[in-house]
């Protein structure tokens, strides 16, 4: 290898070892006007930036095929075991205006709870919002899908397809936030959006490509406590 090639080398090495460490979680939170108007600025390379990412993320390791009769039938059809639904700008307006109806609808319900969190905060600032989801292999015959030895390899190859979008949206400064999901969990939520009821939501990935004018930023709480390496991980040695 030629010195030229060894320094790129070398400097693409570095370069992934800093966006693995740079990557973090942030809440970028604005409050919503009543028509659910965006304030978001989204562009064709900013889209054509997220399909790139997305496709990305299909580079993560996986070692068991989605269930055929369950999971492949449909228009998403790939052995994946994960699947991503994906929502810009406009679509995430209207899931807003979706939330706000059920909870003018059905006050003191899950309903109002949620709209008083700050989903609807991260939905009037982002950028996009992706419903990552996992495929269960099939339960029993009437009963629920176990937490199988192949059911937990789909959950860890669903979590590393996340990363690497949440890795790829740090490499091009968006910033992202790995939720839980809240009320987006919910199975009305997953009705209206067209998510099957046999995914199950893995996060709700929130991403945006840039700070909006008067939003907030809010970092994550756990960044700085994960402490060194000697507490999470050990250098086995044997005896011969």
């Amino acid at each position: 290898m030629q010195a030229s090639e060894s320094g790129n080398a070398q400097a693409e090495v570095e370069a992934v070892d800093r966006v693995i460490r740079a990557r973090k979680t942030s809440k970028l939170m604005l409050e919503p006007d009543n028509k659910g108007e965006s304030a978001v600025v989204w562009t064709e390379e900013q889209a054509k930036a997220l399909r790139t990412m997305v496709e990305g993320a299909a580079w993560a390791p996986f070692h068991k095929r989605a269930d055929e009769q369950v999971h492949r039938q449909g228009v998403l059809d790939s052995v994946v075991p994960w699947r991503f639904h994906v929502l810009e700008p406009a679509a995430c307006r209207s899931l807003m205006q979706f939330l706000q109806r059920q909870s003018d609808n059905q006050p003191d319900s899950k309903w109002s709870r949620a709209w008083q969190s700050k989903i609807k905060n991260m939905l009037a600032a982002c950028g996009a919002l992706v419903q990552a989801t996992w495929l269960p292999d099939p339960g029993a015959e009437g009963q629920s899908p176990e937490l199988s030895a192949n059911n937990i390899e789909h959950i860890a190859a669903s979590g590393a397809a996340i990363q690497n979008l949440l890795l790829a949206a740090e490499a091009r400064g968006w910033s992202s936030y790995w939720s839980s999901g809240g009320i987006l969990r919910d199975e009305e939520v997953f009705d209206h959006l067209g998510i099957g009821r046999n995914e199950v939501l893995l996060g709700s990935l929130f991403l945006a490509p840039a700070v909006v004018t008067d939003s907030k930023l809010i970092p994550g709480g756990l960044r700085d406590q994960r402490g060194p390496v000697e507490g999470w991980a050990r250098w086995v040695t044997l005896a011969d």
